[in-house]
């Protein structure tokens, strides 16, 4: 199959470029629309150069992905349909494979058919993912299902982003930095593609972080999101930083080794402790790791996947500049009796107690557990607890990261020379 290039033939042009001359629930088509003003458009009246997608949306037209209209508009805060996204990407795969459509909404005559059995052929397009054999091709694409077809578009282009999915979606280890993870509002079949997502910046959340999968995208977010997602098409999944934090956390319930300068000893990481207990010495109780999710705050601003989701700039500046990396730690804990999250962090050994909370503002945000840190007993005994509290590390050169569970198990990590 071909990729990268973006002719047509006639026949395939005319069945394009119709879509938007059909009428749909979302938004109006001017009745007259001409097809070669359409494919030969490429700045419209209503996106003027201080429009924030003016670059985006100039590109996209000029590779014939998405038109205009014939009124000289391209209408940038209408909403996408299923059927008109699914002419976009089969445009940038341009690719002459097909696989019949079955479903009972789109017939041959459908001006979006052959763009949909493309996107079944390619397989950014699934059956499966569809209910009652209906593809609805006039509802507006989710920000969920844009996520979806980005991500299995990414994996026909690459297998190795097949994998990321896989290990995403099969691993009780995957954490996703939205609200919505532990908010709820995300179908968790979604989680896997919202991560191919976000790693590789095809998609991002918004000002208040949340990634709303429920939401729609508007023909000016849709054509940044064809742009990068043409970029990304020609990257492999471990070009994105991003995409290596979401994967080695999935696979080993922490970041650090994408995110740090830290290096596994011989003697284990941090996935050879997870679940396992770890009994405090002042018999305050039993502990374990479930995740070890690090910030690098080695320098003057927070860096990696997770910032957003644990560390506040302004109320942990300490953390900065100061050759540290933020560790956030997530715990299983059972007290042995009543006891405070300060006589916990007292225990044998720190990496498996932290009495540092995570922030109130993320807290809220993300909807995280994580304790008050008051001197309040609270944790009460025979009850189970699972929360996140924060912890760190110095990066020198002699640093060793260590802990040990009842077992024996062990984790060690040491700088990189």
């Amino acid at each position: 199959m071909k990729r990268g290039t973006f002719r047509k033939n006639s026949n395939k042009l005319l069945l394009a470029t119709l879509a938007l001359a059909v009428a749909t629930p979302v938004y109006a088509i001017p009745a007259t629309y001409s097809v070669a003003e359409a494919a030969t458009k490429t700045t419209f009246k209503d996106v003027p150069k201080s429009h924030w997608a003016y670059e985006s949306i100039k590109q996209v037209a000029e590779k014939g992905l998405v038109a205009g209209y014939s009124d000289g508009t391209y209408k940038p805060s209408a909403q996408v349909t299923r059927a008109e996204f699914a002419t976009f990407l089969s445009r940038v795969f341009d690719g002459n494979d097909r696989t019949p459509s079955k479903f009972s909404d789109v017939g041959a005559s459908h001006w979006a058919n052959d763009a949909i059995q493309e996107g079944l052929a390619v397989g950014f397009i699934k059956a499966s993912d569809f209910s009652n054999n209906r593809f609805e091709p006039n509802k507006a694409m989710t920000r969920g299902d844009m996520s979806r077809w980005l991500a299995n578009g990414l994996a026909h282009a690459n297998a190795d982003y097949g994998k990321a999915i896989e290990e995403m979606a099969n691993s009780s280890l995957t954490l996703i930095p939205i609200p919505e993870f532990y908010g709820g509002g995300v179908n968790k079949k979604d989680l896997p593609y919202i991560g191919v997502a976000l790693g590789t910046g095809l998609l991002t959340g918004y000002e208040d972080f949340t990634f709303k999968p429920n939401g729609n995208s508007t023909r000016a977010e849709v054509a940044t999101i064809l742009i990068r997602f043409m970029d990304a098409m020609k990257k492999a999944p471990s070009d994105f930083t991003g995409l290596k934090e979401l994967r080695e956390v999935a696979s080993t319930g922490t970041n650090i080794l994408t995110i740090s300068n830290f290096k596994k000893s011989e003697y284990g990481g941090y996935e050879d402790v997870l679940g396992k207990p770890h009994t405090y010495l002042n018999n305050t109780g039993i502990a374990t790791i479930e995740h070890a999710v690090f910030v690098d705050t080695t320098g003057s601003k927070p860096k990696g996947i997770f910032k957003d989701m644990f560390f506040n700039e302004s109320n942990n500046i300490a953390f900065l500049n100061k050759g540290v990396y933020a560790i956030y730690y997530e715990y299983t804990f059972k007290p042995s009796r009543d006891v405070s999250l300060l006589s916990v962090s007292n225990g044998s050994d720190m990496h498996f107690a932290s009495n540092l909370v995570v922030d109130k503002s993320k807290v809220a945000q993300f909807h995280i557990t994580s304790p008050t840190g008051s001197s309040k007993n609270e944790f009460t005994k025979g009850e189970t607890y699972r929360f996140w509290a924060l912890n760190g590390v110095k990066v020198k050169s002699d640093e060793k990261l260590r802990g040990r569970t009842d077992d024996g198990s062990m984790f060690i990590y040491e700088v990189a020379k």
